[in-house]
């Protein structure tokens, strides 16, 4: 059996929607990660993944159109070893815009080595996840990316 985890992209100058190698959150950081860590965020569902995505439009902004839906198959082996952060976390870690107290979490996972994934909580919907995946883990080369459709935003979000 394969966990299904998803992703909702873009292809830009400098990577295409499914790329997993974590240049864009290494570009600037982001909510578990610093600057310079390469890192790519997943969601355990696709109306999660809209929701994590739409987040980082202003209000009224004209929504993307060159929005892609990818699914990342993970094979069981690599799910069974992913480590779910504790919970509760430390106060802090929910704060927007994020800062240092959810970025070592993620910080300490990249740099202990011990697992491809890593599950963390929702900004958003605090009962639902959102799966870290290291790209430089060895379980991260079992993990396959297809392209499933285009993705277009209901302009009502």
């Amino acid at each position: 059996m394969t966990v299904h985890l998803w992703r909702i992209a873009s292809d830009t100058p400098s990577y295409t929607a499914e790329d997993m190698a974590g240049k864009g959150a290494a570009s600037g950081g982001a909510r578990w990660n610093n600057a310079g860590e390469h890192v790519t965020y997943a969601a355990t569902s696709i109306s999660l993944a809209a929701w994590e995505t739409r987040a980082h439009f202003a209000r009224g902004a004209m929504l993307p159109w060159n929005r892609i839906l990818v699914r990342i198959d993970v094979p069981d082996v690599v799910w069974a070893a992913r480590i779910v952060t504790p919970r509760p976390l430390p106060v802090g870690w929910n704060v927007v815009p994020e800062g240092m107290v959810s970025r070592s979490v993620g910080s300490a996972w990249l740099a202990g080595g011990a697992s491809a994934l890593l599950v963390v909580p929702s900004v958003i919907i605090n009962e639902e996840d959102n799966v870290l995946i290291n790209p430089a883990h060895p379980d991260a080369a079992l993990i396959t990316i297809a392209r499933v459709r285009r993705f277009v935003y209901d302009h009502r979000v």
